[in-house]
């Protein structure tokens, strides 16, 4: 009587452990890789990392541009603009504070709205951070409902 629940216990976790890596490999396979072209700054190979206040205005103004690691380019379709701005501030005490102002901004086609950038080009200054994020980008010989989201890109503003 023992013995038989020994061995009753023992393939009955043998076919459990069976079970479940054949479920664990069949959801391995049924994952594919997501598709996230890259961004870049205007006609450069910028796309994140440290950059000049100067390169970031004309770079910024030729718009966002896309491509994937073959060379097919990619129509950018909008994105969400984000600006952190480092700012000096006085609590109430008159303790000074570095703070942080956030602009966000949804830009649709691959340029700023003109409503940003009227007004964003003279703020730029050293230690500001600049965010691009959900890029929308149509995919090469395609309708408008093609679109996929490209990657991210983020740039501290140096001298």
């Amino acid at each position: 009587m023992n013995r038989t629940i020994v061995v009753f216990l023992l393939v009955t976790s043998i076919l459990t452990g069976a079970a479940t890596h054949a479920q664990v490999k069949s959801n391995i396979a049924d994952k594919k890789k997501v598709f996230l072209p890259q961004a870049y700054l205007g006609s450069s190979e910028y796309y994140s990392g440290t950059i000049k206040k100067d390169v970031l205005s004309n770079l910024l103004k030729q718009g966002l541009t896309s491509k994937d690691a073959a060379g097919n380019k990619y129509k950018v379709t909008g994105f969400e603009f984000a600006y952190s701005e480092r700012a000096l501030y006085e609590d109430s005490v008159g303790n000074l504070q570095v703070l942080v102002d956030y602009m966000f901004e949804y830009c649709p086609g691959d340029t700023l709205s003109s409503g940003i950038s009227s007004v964003i080009y003279d703020r730029f200054k050293a230690g500001d951070t600049v965010f691009f994020n959900r890029i929308h980008v149509l995919k090469p010989n395609a309708t408008s409902g093609d679109i996929v989201s490209g990657k991210g890109m983020k740039f501290v503003i140096t001298k």
